[in-house]
């Protein structure tokens, strides 16, 4: 689809000031769009946006807090038709399920799974009157667990299901709702440490083993998937759950 297509369109995209949020931005200002991007972190959104250029817009908002969520509505809202939602902030935990205790699970559950119920509700109104779509950011974790991440798996895991139930409630009013889940993607997430740690070490990828296409995924290629969800071309697709990740789930080698 041609950027000019979506001239005068808006999305928000939470989590956008970094990672794959920001790489989807970044696509989606590439094709015409005006990109919010919120996040907590007033200086690396600020970055974030002046590095996306034209068309992007810094929001703080915290994507657990509902009061945040409306007011990032409203803020799309009043640059233009708000038409793309895409709820791409996310935190983790590298530990077992077993051994993770209670605070740490709710707070997962919480960014991962209530905050994009939150924003959906919040742009409901909006996307309705637009026929827009809406894009959630869940993993390859969540189609097969993975036991080092038990409770992140876990959440992304109930966010597909949560899309697919999204998809059918907002139907009948034209929204539609897509879930596409990254694999390896380097570097990496930001929020996936281990217990005490306070930064992801920089060659943590490293140790995960190659997909079946030869390469570790890269930020632009979830943007790229994102962006055809939100585009008039994926106009018959709802409920489905896309797997970006280079084969790595396609079996057994």
């Amino acid at each position: 689809m041609s950027a000019q297509a979506h001239d005068g369109s808006v999305a928000i995209v939470t989590g956008g000031t970094s990672g794959l949020g920001k790489a989807i931005a970044l696509r989606l200002a590439a094709e015409g769009w005006q990109v919010v991007i919120a996040g907590r972190d007033e200086g690396r959104g600020q970055a974030a946006a002046a590095e996306i250029g034209a068309g992007a817009h810094y929001v703080r908002a915290d994507a657990t807090d509902r009061a945040d969520l409306e007011r990032l509505a409203a803020s799309a809202r009043a640059l233009g038709p708000l038409r793309g939602v895409v709820a791409s902030a996310g935190t983790g935990l590298k530990a077992p399920l077993i051994e993770t205790c209670e605070a740490d699970f709710e707070r997962i559950l919480r960014t991962n799974l209530l905050a994009p119920l939150g924003l959906l509700q919040a742009a409901r109104a909006d996307l309705a009157r637009t026929g827009g779509a809406a894009v959630l950011v869940s993993s390859d974790a969540a189609t097969l667990g993975e036991a080092a991440i038990g409770a992140y798996s876990v959440s992304k895991a109930a966010l597909n299901m949560a899309g697919k139930m999204l998809a059918l409630d907002l139907a009948p009013q034209g929204i539609r709702v897509n879930i596409v889940c990254p694999g390896d993607i380097v570097p990496g997430m930001r929020e996936m440490l281990r217990p005490g740690e306070q930064a992801r070490p920089p060659e943590d990828y490293r140790r995960w083993p190659v997909p079946p296409l030869g390469r570790w995924g890269e930020a632009r290629d979830v943007g790229a998937v994102t962006a055809f969800l939100l585009s008039d071309d994926a106009a018959f697709m709802t409920g489905s759950v896309v797997l970006v990740d280079g084969g790595s789930r396609a079996g057994y080698r």
